[in-house]
């Protein structure tokens, strides 16, 4: 077979490659994970510079991954952090969201799914004003990068937990003088634990 213009094959090459890719995510395997754990390291808990200061860092949230035999996917992934600089008199209520798209490679071993991830997305800081009028509230959306991996555990064949281990930093710096975040990017580690369910 022969084509009349190098175009002409390139669109055929495009709606084969879209034609199989599509294919491969019919047979992929959805994974719902709603998870619970800390963020640790960098500028989480970090609310040294005020006193009484609390540092509670505790995170939930969940993600949403198609995995293609358990080698390849994507994944959608949503932290929520409440008090994620700490807790005090002098600190108000804060909180840092995650939204980060991932992509997933794993390891099928029977039920046992080793896998490294990574990904971009965006990272939003939300601190309210100071209850001792020490600072203004501060709000900011940065983008930012998510890298780490984790292992999955299956005990049938929808269901399984999931252990995760992941670094997140900001592209943007951040300045706020108060948590010493002075022109610097937003940085910490996330590790959670979580039930996997598998559709």
């Amino acid at each position: 077979m022969t084509f009349r213009s190098p175009a002409t094959a390139g669109r055929l090459l495009l709606a084969l490659s879209l034609l199989l890719t599509t294919s491969a995510m019919a047979r992929a395997d959805g994974l719902f994970t709603p998870f619970w754990g800390w963020d640790f390291g960098g500028d989480a808990g970090d609310c040294r510079s005020l006193t009484p200061c609390d540092p509670k860092q505790t995170t939930f949230g969940a993600s949403l991954a198609f995995m293609v035999g358990g080698i390849v996917g994507i994944e959608g992934d949503f932290g929520y952090a409440p008090h994620f600089f700490g807790e005090g008199n002098a600190l108000s209520d804060n909180h840092v969201i995650t939204a980060m798209g991932n992509l997933l490679i794993g390891a099928p071993i029977g039920p046992v799914r080793p896998y490294v991830v990574g990904g971009i997305g965006v990272v939003h800081t939300d601190i309210n004003a100071s209850s001792v009028g020490l600072y203004n509230a501060f709000t900011n959306n940065a983008f930012a990068f998510d890298a780490g991996g984790g292992i999955m555990v299956f005990f049938a064949d929808h269901v399984g937990a999931r252990g995760d281990l992941r670094y997140v930093r900001t592209f943007d710096k951040i300045q706020f003088a108060p948590l010493q975040l002075n022109n610097v990017a937003l940085q910490f580690w996330r590790g959670t634990i979580g039930l996997t369910l598998r559709f």
